[in-house]
Protein backbone atom coordinates (compact mmCIF):
# COMPACT_ATOMS: atom_id res chain seq x y z
CA UNK A 1 0.00 0.00 0.00
CA UNK A 2 1.31 3.31 -1.49
CA UNK A 3 1.30 5.71 1.59
CA UNK A 4 0.79 9.49 -0.05
CA UNK A 5 0.62 12.82 2.24
CA UNK A 6 -2.91 14.69 2.48
CA UNK A 7 -3.17 17.73 0.99
CA UNK A 8 -3.96 20.98 3.30
CA UNK A 9 -7.98 21.11 2.18
CA UNK A 10 -7.60 17.36 2.94
CA UNK A 11 -6.96 17.94 7.01
CA UNK A 12 -9.46 18.06 9.34
CA UNK A 13 -8.26 19.32 12.76
CA UNK A 14 -10.01 18.84 15.88
CA UNK A 15 -11.02 21.75 18.20
CA UNK A 16 -10.38 22.49 22.35
CA UNK A 17 -12.45 24.40 24.42
CA UNK A 18 -9.41 25.91 26.09
CA UNK A 19 -9.70 29.55 26.41
CA UNK A 20 -6.04 30.52 25.43
CA UNK A 21 -4.39 33.97 24.53
CA UNK A 22 -0.94 34.46 24.00
CA UNK A 23 1.44 37.78 25.12
CA UNK A 24 4.49 37.75 23.40
CA UNK A 25 6.56 40.97 25.15
CA UNK A 26 9.50 42.53 22.61
CA UNK A 27 9.92 39.92 19.98
CA UNK A 28 12.64 41.48 17.47
CA UNK A 29 12.42 38.60 14.68
CA UNK A 30 10.07 39.28 12.12
CA UNK A 31 10.33 35.72 11.32
CA UNK A 32 9.32 34.65 15.11
CA UNK A 33 6.70 36.93 14.72
CA UNK A 34 4.89 35.23 11.94
CA UNK A 35 5.91 31.91 13.47
CA UNK A 36 4.40 32.32 16.61
CA UNK A 37 1.01 33.50 14.64
CA UNK A 38 1.60 30.19 12.89
CA UNK A 39 1.67 28.44 15.81
CA UNK A 40 -0.71 30.01 17.47
CA UNK A 41 -3.73 29.63 14.75
CA UNK A 42 -2.55 25.95 14.64
CA UNK A 43 -3.56 25.50 18.53
CA UNK A 44 -6.44 27.54 17.93
CA UNK A 45 -5.45 30.29 20.34
CA UNK A 46 -8.37 32.77 20.44
CA UNK A 47 -5.91 36.07 20.44
CA UNK A 48 -2.15 37.28 20.47
CA UNK A 49 -1.12 40.71 21.84
CA UNK A 50 2.65 41.38 21.11
CA UNK A 51 3.74 44.19 23.44
CA UNK A 52 6.47 45.98 24.76
CA UNK A 53 8.87 48.93 22.77
CA UNK A 54 10.95 46.67 21.32
CA UNK A 55 8.98 44.54 18.79
CA UNK A 56 8.34 44.42 15.41
CA UNK A 57 4.75 45.56 13.75
CA UNK A 58 3.08 43.65 10.20
CA UNK A 59 6.29 43.46 7.84
CA UNK A 60 6.41 41.58 4.44
CA UNK A 61 8.79 38.93 6.68
CA UNK A 62 6.49 38.51 9.59
CA UNK A 63 3.28 38.02 6.69
CA UNK A 64 5.38 35.42 4.93
CA UNK A 65 6.78 33.47 7.85
CA UNK A 66 3.16 33.57 9.13
CA UNK A 67 1.38 31.79 5.74
CA UNK A 68 -1.63 33.84 5.76
CA UNK A 69 -2.47 32.97 9.18
CA UNK A 70 -1.85 36.51 10.20
CA UNK A 71 -5.18 37.30 8.48
CA UNK A 72 -7.00 34.08 10.51
CA UNK A 73 -5.89 35.30 14.23
CA UNK A 74 -6.82 38.25 16.07
CA UNK A 75 -3.78 39.81 17.16
CA UNK A 76 -2.87 43.80 18.56
CA UNK A 77 0.35 45.33 18.66
CA UNK A 78 0.22 47.05 22.34
CA UNK A 79 3.19 49.08 24.13
CA UNK A 80 2.06 48.45 27.44
CA UNK A 81 2.67 44.96 28.82
CA UNK A 82 1.91 45.40 32.22
CA UNK A 83 -1.47 47.24 30.81
CA UNK A 84 -2.73 44.47 28.86
CA UNK A 85 -1.81 41.60 31.65
CA UNK A 86 -3.79 43.59 33.74
CA UNK A 87 -6.33 43.81 32.04
CA UNK A 88 -6.60 40.09 31.18
CA UNK A 89 -6.12 38.79 35.14
CA UNK A 90 -9.36 41.26 35.51
CA UNK A 91 -10.90 39.38 33.19
CA UNK A 92 -10.72 36.42 34.47
CA UNK A 93 -7.63 34.84 32.57
CA UNK A 94 -4.75 32.92 34.23
CA UNK A 95 -1.56 34.14 33.94
CA UNK A 96 1.53 31.95 33.27
CA UNK A 97 4.82 33.17 32.36
CA UNK A 98 6.61 30.66 30.32
CA UNK A 99 10.26 31.28 31.64
CA UNK A 100 12.86 29.37 33.70
CA UNK A 101 12.94 31.50 37.22
CA UNK A 102 13.43 30.81 40.94
CA UNK A 103 10.61 29.46 41.88
CA UNK A 104 9.26 28.05 38.38
CA UNK A 105 8.19 24.60 37.97
CA UNK A 106 8.58 21.53 34.89
CA UNK A 107 5.65 22.70 32.38
CA UNK A 108 4.21 19.27 32.19
CA UNK A 109 3.65 18.81 36.22
CA UNK A 110 1.21 22.01 35.71
CA UNK A 111 -2.33 21.18 36.22
CA UNK A 112 -3.83 22.89 32.82
CA UNK A 113 -8.23 22.48 33.91
CA UNK A 114 -9.90 22.90 30.84
CA UNK A 115 -12.24 25.43 32.49
CA UNK A 116 -9.36 27.70 32.99
CA UNK A 117 -8.66 31.22 30.94
CA UNK A 118 -5.28 30.85 30.63
CA UNK A 119 -2.51 33.80 29.21
CA UNK A 120 0.58 32.41 28.20
CA UNK A 121 3.05 34.92 28.34
CA UNK A 122 6.62 34.70 26.15
CA UNK A 123 9.57 36.97 26.52
CA UNK A 124 12.07 38.61 24.14
CA UNK A 125 14.71 36.00 22.10
CA UNK A 126 17.23 37.24 24.18
CA UNK A 127 16.19 39.21 27.48
CA UNK A 128 12.96 36.80 27.90
CA UNK A 129 10.41 38.14 30.11
CA UNK A 130 10.96 41.70 31.93
CA UNK A 131 11.34 41.67 35.44
CA UNK A 132 8.19 44.63 35.47
CA UNK A 133 6.07 42.30 34.10
CA UNK A 134 7.08 38.98 35.59
CA UNK A 135 6.22 40.49 38.78
CA UNK A 136 2.75 40.66 38.33
CA UNK A 137 2.38 37.24 36.76
CA UNK A 138 1.63 35.15 39.97
CA UNK A 139 3.39 31.54 38.57
CA UNK A 140 6.17 30.74 35.95
CA UNK A 141 6.83 27.10 34.23
CA UNK A 142 9.59 25.99 32.12
CA UNK A 143 10.39 22.99 29.66
CA UNK A 144 13.08 20.59 30.69
CA UNK A 145 15.99 20.53 28.64
CA UNK A 146 18.63 17.61 28.67
CA UNK A 147 21.59 19.12 26.86
CA UNK A 148 23.63 21.75 27.37
CA UNK A 149 22.08 24.48 26.19
CA UNK A 150 19.17 26.06 28.88
CA UNK A 151 16.80 27.92 26.56
CA UNK A 152 15.09 26.97 23.08
CA UNK A 153 13.70 29.46 20.55
CA UNK A 154 10.88 31.39 21.56
CA UNK A 155 8.50 29.77 18.94
CA UNK A 156 9.65 26.41 19.53
CA UNK A 157 8.97 26.54 23.10
CA UNK A 158 5.58 28.26 22.76
CA UNK A 159 4.66 25.12 20.70
CA UNK A 160 5.39 22.50 23.42
CA UNK A 161 3.43 25.25 25.87
CA UNK A 162 0.54 25.26 24.04
CA UNK A 163 0.87 21.29 23.48
CA UNK A 164 1.12 20.81 27.06
CA UNK A 165 -1.85 23.08 27.55
CA UNK A 166 -4.44 21.62 24.97
CA UNK A 167 -3.31 18.25 26.28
Amino acid sequence: MKRVQKQHQEVENSKHQQAIVIVAENIRTPENVGMIMRVAEAFGVERLFFTGTLGVGLTTKVKRASRNTYQKIPFFFEEDSRGIMNELQEAGYKALALEITKNSRAIQTFNFRKEDKIAIVIGSERNGISEALLSIIPESVHIPLYGQNSSINVVTALAIALQEIVR
